[in-house]
């Protein structure tokens, strides 16, 4: 469903069905209309990439190609920033969580990850449950060609998935970590073919954004034209109120063992 932010914040009767749209099928897809915002964002990683100075990545045991992940640059680069605060997103994250969103996380990608089917909420999560969601803003009109992203609606309402649901232990190196990961990407495999759901990949365009919940399964195609790049920044958002954050990668629940994470939360100046 692709939403009119003009109507969401004047139309009660419109945001109500927004939000049961998002509840049932874990997405929402809208845009923002600042192509200046967008142009300086690309302006400036290109910029920073040609000066050569060091780059954070994704760690590699995440990685599916050579195509670096940036993380973080939102710290160097205020575009990135005012993109991941944008006031229309935080109202519409508000909206459907009714809590205040805490933006924590950037990642800005060059070309598609090819990354198989996951979801983020094995990454990051809430206690209670729930309180994770990704914006994935294209910053150019991503081809069919460049290993677009791929959501599978309805997959949010899924039980979570843990390293004790898995049988695995608390990783003790990038190896163990890497070896759990694994095993976790082939479980989702199965899920996928026990559920049959259906993979969904938007045409999305220049300033489309795709609130994704926590839970639901993405991921990206294979890039079958090389060539092809596919600018796009997602932020991930904790909501306010929350016992706890942490990484389940390195969480047993049954032993009462969580990675607790701290957030390197982005201010959001207007709230």
């Amino acid at each position: 469903m692709k939403i009119n932010l003009n109507n969401i914040k004047n139309d009660k009767v419109y945001l109500d069905k927004a939000i049961k749209f998002y509840e049932d099928n874990g997405y929402l897809i809208s845009s923002i209309n600042d192509n200046k915002l967008i142009d300086d964002i690309n302006l400036k990683i290109q910029n920073h990439l040609n000066s050569k100075r060091d780059i954070k990545t994704n760690p590699k045991i995440f990685h599916y190609n050579e195509s670096p992940r940036i993380v973080e640059i939102w710290k160097e680069i205020d575009s990135v920033k005012k993109l991941a605060i944008n006031e229309d997103v935080i109202f519409l994250l508000k909206s459907l969580y009714s809590r205040k969103p805490i933006p924590f996380s950037t990642i800005n990608f060059l070309k598609g990850t090819e990354q198989p089917l996951h979801s983020d909420y094995f990454h990051f999560a809430t206690k209670p449950d729930g309180y994770l969601a990704g914006v994935w803003t294209a910053l150019e009109d991503i081809d069919e060609s460049s290993g677009p992203l791929s959501i599978v609606p309805g997959s949010n309402k899924l039980p979570y998935v843990w390293l004790d649901t898995l049988g695995l232990d608390i990783p003790k190196n990038k190896k163990d970590i890497k070896n759990n990961y694994t095993k976790y990407e082939e479980y989702i495999k199965k899920v996928m073919l026990d559920k049959k759901f259906e993979i969904y990949t938007p045409k999305l365009m220049k300033g489309d954004f795709l609130i994704w919940s926590a839970n639901i399964l993405h991921g990206a195609g294979e890039i079958k034209d090389k060539s092809k790049s596919r600018l796009s920044q997602v932020t991930h958002y904790h909501f306010e109120g929350c016992e706890k954050y942490f990484n389940p990668l390195f969480t047993r629940h049954d032993q009462n063992k969580y990675g607790d994470r701290d957030l390197n939360s982005i201010k959001i100046p207007y709230e």
